[in-house]
């Protein structure tokens, strides 16, 4: 009977366990996630992404207006690329709706949601998103309401801009910090040397 207790002993102690390895690598998905998304390779994606939803709608905007101005709406190849355009914006939107989950997931939604620019960025992610993927009724409606809000874009790009520069200033903070130290380690260093050769220097 004793003989097995260690064995009854270990089932709850494996469990355990199990459930801490899985607890860790959640909490390490969690941080690479968030050092993905704090990296300069992702705020480029980003700014790259906004560029061109931003010229997608631009494009869109003057394909409208010219052929209305010059009355060639019907002519075969306006439909088509409208069109285009359109499912490009949906795949965009897409897109920035997976970086709004992730960052929700990674940051969690108090954090996250703490600036107001992010607040306003994940309203039109999402409204663009749903007006995106709705292609009549009511979306035909307020287009020109979620084309306004989608050129808060170029608002986000100021804001990616500001974020990478903000990244460069603590590298070169953090890097004026390591040469401060190893300048004061130096002058340590120089003052034992010369202790040491005072010291060697003194009559016996």
């Amino acid at each position: 009977m004793t003989d097995r207790t260690p064995l009854l002993v270990q089932f709850p102690a494996s469990g355990h366990q199990g459930d801490t390895l899985g607890l860790n690598r959640y909490r390490k998905a969690r941080r690479d996630v968030q050092r993905f998304l704090s990296s300069r390779a992702k705020h480029w994606v980003i700014l790259t992404l906004i560029v061109l939803d931003v010229a997608g709608i631009l494009t869109d905007i003057f394909i409208a207006l010219i052929t209305c101005e010059l009355d060639r709406r019907d002519e075969a190849w306006v439909q088509p690329t409208r069109d285009g355009l359109k499912n490009f914006s949906l795949v965009l939107s897409c897109l920035f709706l997976i970086e709004l989950l992730l960052s929700l997931w990674a940051e969690g939604p108090r954090r996250y949601l703490s600036s107001w620019v992010s607040c306003f960025d994940a309203f039109v992610i999402v409204v663009s998103f749903a007006i995106d993927i709705m292609e009549h009724g009511l979306a035909e409606e307020i287009a020109s309401l979620v084309v306004i809000l989608r050129l808060w874009r170029f608002v986000k790009i100021v804001n990616e801009f500001n974020v990478e520069a903000s990244e460069q200033t603590e590298e070169i903070r953090q890097r004026l910090e390591e040469l401060e130290k190893e300048n004061s380690d130096l002058k340590d260093e120089l003052r034992r040397y010369k202790r040491q050769q005072d010291e060697e220097g003194l009559p016996s």
